[in-house]
């Protein structure tokens, strides 16, 4: 009896070192992490087969520095990677649509440049024309009046000229109009493009923290997102805090806690390699 003792006291011992060695020196990379698709918000501009194709793309850079497969799809997983729409995004399509209306600005303002030259030019050669033959006329004018007055078809002829003077006039007074018409129409352009601009900047920061997802071990949740190539970037970021990688210090790092123009392409620094060794004990 004290013999079956001793073996159930040695057994449990020996399970407890199991437990305790496997609790110290299992690593997060020694499991795989099974995933399937949870919440869908279908207000992003993304099908769920392609939102699935862009998270099985995120788990590529983690298995290939690692050497072994992280991740894996499995209908049915607990572990959820949801998408779901937030008031950023909101901001995000609002921005988009903004960006196209800054784009179409600056089209009309170019193309009221172009007209505004034309016209400019137009007026300006009209306006010249005019003057060298008011000139002229005038100086006919004066001639024959310092005569005691014009023969008849001299007379006439001044008188025809006067006409068509008066028609240059009316032209110029109507190129000069249309000038005005198209400096005004260029300054609401510039106006309506300013006021874009404004509120594309109230909208944005270019740099913003990774608030655009997070992952709390259970579930990855992706809440805006602007692009494919930014999707790619938070999902890997957000796989990478799944395997306990914690944020980095290297702003061209996909584990630096900025999203910024360095980190956009998603791919793993040497700073990141780093720290998944370090975390996994590679």
């Amino acid at each position: 009896m004290k013999l079956l003792r001793s073996l159930i006291l040695y057994g449990a011992l020996a399970i407890s070192l199991g437990l305790l060695w496997h609790t110290a020196f299992r690593s997060p990379c020694d499991r795989v992490v099974e995933y399937d698709l949870g919440i869908f918000d279908e207000r992003f501009n993304i099908s769920r087969e392609a939102f699935l194709a862009e998270v099985s793309l995120a788990e590529l850079p983690w298995e290939d520095a690692a050497g072994r497969e992280l991740f894996r799809y499995r209908e049915g997983a607990d572990f959820k990677v949801n998408l779901i729409f937030s008031d950023e995004q909101g901001r995000l399509y609002q921005g988009n649509e903004i960006e196209a209306e800054l784009e179409d600005h600056e089209a009309s303002i170019d193309d009221l440049g172009d007209r505004y030259q034309a016209a400019v030019g137009r007026y300006e050669r009209a306006r010249r024309d005019y003057e060298t033959r008011l000139l002229a006329y005038e100086d006919d004018v004066t001639y024959w009046n310092s005569r005691g007055g014009a023969p008849e078809a001299e007379y006439q002829d001044l008188q025809a000229e006067a006409g068509r003077l008066d028609d240059k006039a009316k032209e110029v007074k109507t190129l000069l109009a249309q000038v005005n018409r198209i400096a005004s129409e260029n300054n609401e352009q510039v106006e309506a493009y300013n006021d874009n601009v404004n509120a594309y900047n109230e909208l944005f920061d270019k740099s913003y923290e990774f608030d655009a997802g997070n992952t709390d071990g259970t579930e990855i949740n992706i809440y805006s997102y602007d692009g494919l190539p930014e999707l790619h970037t938070l999902l890997v970021h957000e796989f990478g805090h799944v395997l306990g990688i914690e944020h980095v210090e290297d702003p061209a790092s996909v584990m630096y806690y900025l999203l910024n123009e360095q980190n956009q392409g998603g791919e793993l620094t040497d700073v990141d390699v780093a720290a998944l060794k370090t975390t996994c004990r590679l």
